[in-house]
């Protein structure tokens, strides 16, 4: 089964590819396990300012789940995202998180915005993470 959806997904970014298109946050460009293992650097280094995926009224710093975080990144690049969090990120060390790090946390913040989960890991690489779009 694994293997199927590992080709279904190599597979639609070939033909995106050959169509002139960025690959979509729809398009299922994260895994399960990797959002998984961005909520657990997320439990450990943003809870405490962000709050739970599934707060309703911010702590001290945005949400990242909800309709606001949505409508201000939308249309922004995955890229943004990354490097936003990468570098920036967490407020009391910022820097000290690694890129692949990044690219899971990125990979959770999808998830909890209920875009589907794919094949292929998100990629940490912001060249790559900056053609893709966030569309919730």
């Amino acid at each position: 089964m694994s293997a199927f959806y590992t080709t279904v997904s190599l597979t639609l970014v070939v033909i995106l590819g050959l169509l002139g298109q960025a690959p979509s946050v729809r398009d299922g460009i994260f895994t399960i396990s990797q959002a998984e293992y961005g909520q657990a650097v997320y439990d450990d280094q943003c809870v405490s300012c962000h709050g739970s995926m599934t707060a309703i009224v911010p702590e001290m710093a945005a949400l990242l789940a909800d309709y606001t975080f949505r409508s201000r990144w939308k249309g922004r690049s995955l890229g943004e995202l990354f490097e936003l969090i990468r570098d920036t990120m967490p407020q009391d060390s910022p820097g000290s998180l690694s890129s692949q790090q990044s690219a899971e946390l990125v990979a959770y913040i999808l998830s909890s915005n209920r875009l589907p989960a794919g094949a292929v890991d998100l990629a940490d690489d912001v060249e790559r993470l900056s053609q893709i779009e966030f569309e919730p």
